[in-house]
C-alpha cells in the first residue's frame, strides 16, 4: 500500500496572473435587487432598439439579408437583456421572432405587419410593466404573435 500520495498541480501562468477572482456574494445580490428595481432604466433601451429596428426597415440601401441581420441583432439583444431587467416576456418574445427571421429572404408587407407587431407586443410589455411571472396578458400577447409567425409561414413555405 502507499502510505503517502503526492498532489502536483500544473503550473498555471494565467491564472497566477489574474488570481482567484470572483466578486463577494453581497455584491452579486446587491446587483441584481438593483437591476429588479430599476425597470425604468429598461424602457429606454427597450425603445432605442425598437427605433434601430424601425431605421432598419426603412434604410432602403442594405439588402433585405442585411436588414434581417440588423434586426436580428437588435432582438437578440432584448431578449438577452429581457431577463437581466426581469422582463422575461420580452425574452420570449424576442425569442421567437429570433427562430423566425432566419427563414425570411425577403421583406415584404407581411414581414414588416410581423416586426410591427414584435414591436407593439414589447412597447405593451413595458408599458404595462408585465414582470416576473407570465401573466394572463403576457401569454395572449405571446399566443397572438406566435400565431402571426405560422400563418406567414404556412402561406409562404408551402411544402
Amino acid at each position: 500500500m502507499i502510505d503517502k500520495v503526492e498532489e502536483i498541480c500544473p503550473p498555471n501562468p494565467l491564472k497566477d496572473k489574474v488570481g482567484e477572482g470572483g466578486l463577494d456574494e453581497n455584491i452579486i445580490k446587491s446587483a441584481e435587487e438593483s437591476m429588479k428595481h430599476k425597470a425604468d432604466s429598461f424602457v429606454p433601451v427597450i425603445e432605442r432598439y425598437l427605433q434601430k429596428i424601425s431605421d432598419s426597415l426603412n434604410n432602403k440601401e442594405n439588402s433585405p439579408a442585411e436588414i434581417i441581420q440588423d434586426i436580428s441583432y437588435c432582438i437578440t439583444q432584448l431578449k438577452a437583456q429581457g431577463s437581466m431587467f426581469n422582463y422575461p416576456l420580452v425574452t420570449e418574445v424576442s425569442e421567437l421572432i429570433i427562430k423566425f427571421l432566419p427563414r425570411v429572404k425577403t421583406i415584404n408587407g407581411d414581414i414588416l405587419e410581423i416586426i410591427s407587431a414584435y414591436q407593439l407586443t414589447v412597447r405593451a410589455i413595458a408599458k404595462q410593466e408585465l414582470r416576473g411571472e407570465k401573466t394572463a396578458t403576457g401569454k395572449a400577447l405571446l399566443v397572438a404573435l406566435n400565431q402571426a409567425c405560422d400563418r406567414y409561414c404556412k402561406h409562404h413555405f408551402k411544402k
